[in-house]
Order: structure tokens, then C-alpha cells, then sequence
């Protein structure tokens, strides 16, 4: 990252691959911190008039490391004294790989513990130890220092890591510390950039004649030359109009890069270091934030239930209090979820790590991982907090199971996939990939419209819909089906999944469809012997009277039976085709029915047009009879109704 407006200056060859990685400094104040980045690097990390009259690091410097495989990795020095912690801990949010350092004539002091306990804290499993000003010291010394911090990071992630005695002065052990470095550079994994483009404001500068320049570490996603981002909490929508990565022109930066972008329509007093870039939509800023958190062994004090302390995220620094779940205070050590109540706003996502220290005594107590950023304060008095705080940590252990979970919260509603992808802090590319796999472990389901669904609500629609087809059944035995419109009446479940739950019951044959509607196989209609030899009776009645029909509310007289007993099978013989009912109260047998299509055929094959009076002498029967006929017959299609007179369809249909 540039440390001078020179820098912005676009440059003609610019080779060399940049990585996603970025290594970090930490230690004591005045344990050569910076001159071995200098030696490292040819570059001066104290470049502000203040460092250089003091000979101290106060903020944070960057500089690049060409490594011999021509990698390039941007490089922190943080400041080690104890009042510039803040910036210590806004510099470590965003490095990969820890660069403890530790004086041969000092040892380790209380900010090397402090340092090493926060980049522990903030998330940081790779690194290695450099025992400086080696040049000061006889061996032994140096082996008594190698002995310190052997014990200090003991069962760590640095328990092993190279200890790398070397003297930024003489330059004795640079070659193998510089090995060592080398090599752990190669083998630590490069930052994941596949999630929303977020980026921790590490510092903000004017270049004349360019603007605003905001620099950091990106700690998720990628940002291209022209893409819209947000700039919270406060600063609204910004148009990038330039990328630099580790300190040249790019059209790209990317998660773990130290990179610098130039704002559309930005004054200085819009920024300020804690602001966070973000693709927009995807996050937004809270007071309340619900944490996993673990005190520092070290403290001799128990933690009481409602401490002030700063909390740190990010670049951010907000003062708050931290609520433990209960009133119990939390000893040394031990760890549970919090929630911070903070007097600003903060800008956070699951997983990310943050530190937690005391207002006064200014230090360290403790730190962990963000689970939410809540929109309500923690109600002690709710005893599910704790059990939902814990089912919501581990459902954002990976992407697919994060999906899963925003697809259970929330509930019935589908969720498009944008939604979607905010809701699991996904970019859209990566939630396409994950849902897949999804949908196709059966637990969600995709909707119409690229929507989605938990597996579970499928379910509640399938279950829904099955026992009110029973119900539907139960009340009318002798149906053959039921029409959709009648089904879906009161159905609850969002109609996106009914017709999903409908496809699937229908494919995997559970439920059946014919033309008179849904029906349940097992539940088709039996006629018992005497319902089927009304049946019979019923047809055959039918069937003889041709054009001259019974009305439905004539069959008790004529059958000698009530209506209780005729009407369930007279539905029956309606619904299978037997008989077809016309309308107002006319009721045809269907062998007079297609026998009144094949004259209608007849009549059109010598004519272009029908009268009604005369359809009824072609078919023998009164208008009672013709006018329904011909109606129904536009209405399958067959004919169509030109004022007074029917002409023939072109395209037939019925």
C-alpha cells in the first residue's frame, strides 16, 4: 500500500503476482519492529512527523515484500506502546500471518503478552518469532530469550512455529530468518474471496487533484474499478474510480490484499478510520452485537455481568458494556456467549473476530468471535438466548450450513437468491453453488422465480395439502376428484410451494389428477353392490330417455329411492362421464352427447352456419334440450355463437 501520493502516479510495468496475504508485526514497544520490516524491505513504515521525531511506531505503516518466487505480500507494522494498542489491534484485524518480535535485550515484556494474546484473540493460526537485536547480546542471552518464548506460546498456534534469532543492524541470521519467513509465507492458505466485498477503513487521505483515498485490508469478497460500494455507517453509496494493491494500479483488489481505492464524491470529513466498505445491502451497522467470548487467563479479577469496556472490530473502536447471560460472574479463562451494548454503531458479520478491553485499567480482558449483530438488546429473562445463540454460532460454521438456517428463519416466506446470499453473507455466485448442493441433499427445495425454501416447509405444504384431500374424501366418498380451485380453499402455505408440493405429489403418484380434479389412489371411489346397481338403473335411465331426459330432481319418483341415497351416485356417474350434466337441471347420457356432436358435424359438412331452431329439428328434441347443447359445444371449442346463428371452429377442440 502507498505511503506517499507518488505512488498514485499510474506505472508502466507492473510485474509481479499479487497474493491474498498480508503479514502483521506484533510486540513490545521499541524491540526493532520496524527496522526489520525496513531490512525486510527496503521500505520506512514511520512516516508520520510525529514517529520520526519520537523513534516510535504510532500508527499503523504498510509496506511490500517481493518474495524470490516473485510473490508479493503486503506487510503491518503495527505500534508496540501501550497507548497505541487501539491501532495495534485495527492493524491485526486484517493479517493472515503473525510476525511476533521480540528484543534479545529486553525478553518478552507485558505488551509482547498483550500483542500475542490479541492476535490469539483475533482469530490469527499461522506465524512465526523473530528475536531481534541479536548484535546487543552474547549467545547465551539469545538462548535464554528463545527459552521465554517457548513458554510464552506453549500450546498455541505459534508452539513449534520458527524462533528466528536476527539483527536488522549487522544483518547476522537475516538469510535464514528470511528462509524461514519465506517458507511460511508459501504454505499459509491465501484469504477466501468469494463472499460480499467488506473492507475495515484502516486510514483515509487527500492526494490533490484526485481526492479521497481509503486504504485497508479487505477481509472478504473483491472490489473492480467502477463497482458501487456502501460506505458505513453513514456515508452512503460510493462509485470506485481507482484500485491500488500493495501500491501499484490494479483494475481488481481482493480479500487479505493491502489496497487502496479512490471515492467518487468523498471529503475528507466523510471518513474515518472504524468506517467499513461494504457491497451494498449486505450489512447493517448495529449497537448490539451477540458474541462468543473468551476472558484472558492472565486477569486476576473475575468479570462482572455488566462491564464497560472498548470493543474492537475491525478497525473499529466503540465504547459499550458487555452483558454476560446471567449474573454470574465469569471467571479467568472461562468463556460464553455476550452481547455487547455499544453507545455507536459497529459494522459486523458471523465469524468475525474482535477484542474486548477495559475502559480503565486500559488492557485486554478477553475477546472471541461475532455470532450476530442483533437489532434488540439481550433479555436475560428470555432463558432460550443462550440456546439460540449457541443453534445460530454453529449454523454459520460453513456456507451450506449458514443457508440452511437463513432458509429456516425464515420460515414459510421463499427466499429469492439475493435474499438469500445477504442473508448467509454470501456473494450470489457462491450461494447458486451452495443451494445447489442444497436442494439436491434434499433439504431445500427450489421454487418458480429461482426461490427457495427449507426441506421443512415442504414438508408442512405436503402434509397440509394431503389432509385436506382426505378431508375432501372423508366428506365425499364417492368423488372421483376434486377441482383445484375447492382444494387450495384455506390451504395456508405460500402458493409458490403448494404448486412445488402439488408437482412433487403428483410425480411421485401420492396424489392423481383427472379431468375432474385431484383425488388420493387409495381413496378413488368403490361403489358398494347396491350403489352400483343403482348405477346401472341410473345409466340405463339415462341412456333410453336420449333427448328427452329426467331432471336430477325427478329421480326419487322415478327410481323410488331418496335423494340421500341417489344423489352421492348420480355425482359418481357425473364425475366418471356416464352421464353429463348441461346445465339447468338438463342431464344427457354421454351416448346422446357425442351423438349430438356427430349430427352438429354433419350439418357443417353441407352448411356454413346453424340456427338454433334448427339444431333442435336435426337432433329431435324441444329448446329445453338444444339451446344447453349447443352451448356446451361452444364451450368445448366446437362452435362459436355469431349473434343468432353457430358457425364451426376452425380449430375444434373437446
Amino acid at each position: 500500500m502507498a505511503n506517499n501520493s507518488a505512488s498514485w502516479v499510474p506505472k508502466s510495468g507492473q510485474a509481479g503476482e499479487t497474493v491474498t496475504l498480508t503479514v502483521g508485526t506484533a510486540g513490545h514497544i521499541d524491540h526493532g519492529k520496524t527496522s526489520l520490516v525496513k531490512y525486510l524491505t527496503g521500505c520506512d513504515t514511520d512516516t508520520l512527523p510525529e514517529e520520526k521525531a519520537r523513534g516510535m511506531t504510532i500508527d499503523l505503516g504498510f509496506a511490500t515484500c517481493t518474495l524470490p518466487n516473485n510473490r508479493r505480500v503486503g506487510i503491518v507494522d503495527v505500534p508496540g506502546h501501550e497507548r497505541f494498542i487501539h491501532n495495534m489491534v485495527a492493524g491485526a484485524t486484517g493479517i493472515d500471518v503473525v510476525l511476533l518480535v521480540v528484543a534479545a535485550d529486553d525478553g518478552i515484556m507485558l505488551q509482547t503478552i498483550e500483542h500475542f494474546d490479541i492476535v490469539r484473540l483475533l482469530g490469527i493460526t499461522a506465524g512465526m518469532v523473530a528475536i531481534t537485536k541479536t548484535d546487543m547480546v552474547d549467545s547465551a542471552r539469545v538462548a535464554e530469550v528463545t527459552e521465554q518464548v517457548q513458554l510464552l506460546v506453549a500450546d498455541s498456534f505459534l508452539d513449534g512455529a520458527p524462533i528466528m534469532p536476527v539483527s536488522s543492524k549487522t544483518g547476522e541470521g537475516f538469510f535464514d530468518f528470511y528462509d524461514a519467513f519465506c517458507a511460511l509465507v508459501d504454505k499459509t492458505a491465501q484469504r477466501n474471496t468469494s463472499g460480499p466485498f467488506r473492507m475495515h477503513v484502516e486510514r483515509s487521505f487527500v492526494l490533490k487533484g484526485l481526492g479521497v483515498i481509503l486504504s485497508g485490508i479487505p477481509s472478504s469478497g473483491s472490489v473492480h474499478m467502477g463497482d458501487t460500494v456502501e460506505l458505513l455507517p453513514d456515508g452512503g453509496e460510493k462509485k470506485v474510480r481507482g484500485v491500488q494493491v500493495f501500491g501499484r494500479n490494479a483494475e481488481l483488489g481482493r480479500a487479505g490484499e493491502c489496497i487502496a481505492l479512490r471515492l467518487s464524491d468523498t471529503s475528507q470529513d466523510d471518513v474515518r478510520r472504524g468506517m467499513v466498505l461494504v457491497s451494498p445491502g449486505y450489512f447493517k451497522p448495529t449497537k448490539f452485537v451477540s458474541a462468543r467470548f473468551y476472558m484472558v487467563p492472565s486477569l486476576e479479577k473475575p468479570l462482572r455481568p455488566r462491564t464497560a469496556v472498548r470493543f474492537h472490530v475491525g478497525t473499529a473502536e466503540v465504547t459499550g458494556h458487555l452483558l454476560l447471560p446471567d449474573l454470574t460472574p465469569l471467571l479467568p479463562g472461562g468463556d460464553t456467549y455476550v452481547q455487547f451494548q455499544l453507545d455507536a454503531p459497529v459494522v459486523a458479520a458471523p465469524g468475525d473476530f474482535f477484542v474486548a478491553r477495559l475502559m480503565s485499567p486500559l488492557k485486554t480482558i478477553g475477546g472471541g468471535t461475532v455470532v450476530a449483530p442483533e437489532t434488540i438488546k439481550m433479555r436475560r429473562r428470555k432463558g432460550d438466548w443462550v440456546e439460540k445463540t449457541r443453534e445460530r454460532e454453529q449454523a454459520f460454521t460453513d456456507p451450506v450450513s449458514a443457508l440452511g438456517y437463513a432458509l429456516k428463519q425464515a420460515g414459510s416466506a421463499p427466499l429469492a437468491l439475493p435474499d438469500l446470499a445477504r442473508l448467509g453473507v454470501l456473494s450470489e455466485e457462491a450461494t447458486r453453488k451452495h443451494i445447489a448442493a442444497l436442494v439436491s441433499a434434499g433439504t431445500a427445495g427450489e421454487l418458480a422465480g429461482n426461490r427457495y425454501v427449507h426441506a421443512d416447509v415442504l414438508a408442512a405444504a405436503r402434509e397440509e395439502l394431503l389432509s385436506k384431500l382426505n378431508r375432501m374424501h372423508d366428506a365425499v366418498p364417492l368423488s372421483v376428484g376434486f377441482p383445484k380451485k375447492d382444494l387450495l380453499r384455506d390451504i395456508t402455505s405460500n402458493h409458490l410451494v403448494v404448486e412445488k408440493v402439488l408437482s412433487q405429489l403428483l410425480e411421485s403418484g401420492a396424489v392423481a389428477v383427472n379431468a375432474t380434479g385431484y383425488q388420493i389412489p387409495e381413496r378413488a371411489p368403490k361403489l358398494s353392490p347396491a350403489q352400483a346397481t343403482l348405477a346401472t338403473r341410473l345409466a340405463e335411465l339415462y341412456r333410453k330417455a336420449a333427448f328427452a331426459s329426467p331432471r336430477p330432481d325427478e329421480l326419487p319418483l322415478l327410481i323410488g329411492a331418496p335423494a340421500s341415497v341417489i344423489d352421492p351416485v348420480f355425482d359418481f356417474l357425473i364425475q366418471t362421464g356416464e352421464i353429463v350434466n348441461l346445465g339447468d337441471k338438463v342431464v344427457l347420457h354421454k351416448d346422446h352427447v357425442v351423438e349430438s356432436r356427430r349430427r352438429l358435424e354433419e350439418h357443417f359438412a353441407r352448411n356454413r352456419t346453424l340456427e338454433a331452431a334448427a339444431f333442435k329439428d336435426i337432433i329431435g328434441a324441444s329448446r329445453k334440450y338444444a339451446i344447453p347443447l349447443l352451448e356446451y359445444w361452444d364451450a368445448k371449442g366446437v362452435t362459436r355463437r355469431e349473434g343468432n346463428i353457430r358457425v364451426l371452429r376452425e380449430k375444434q377442440g373437446g
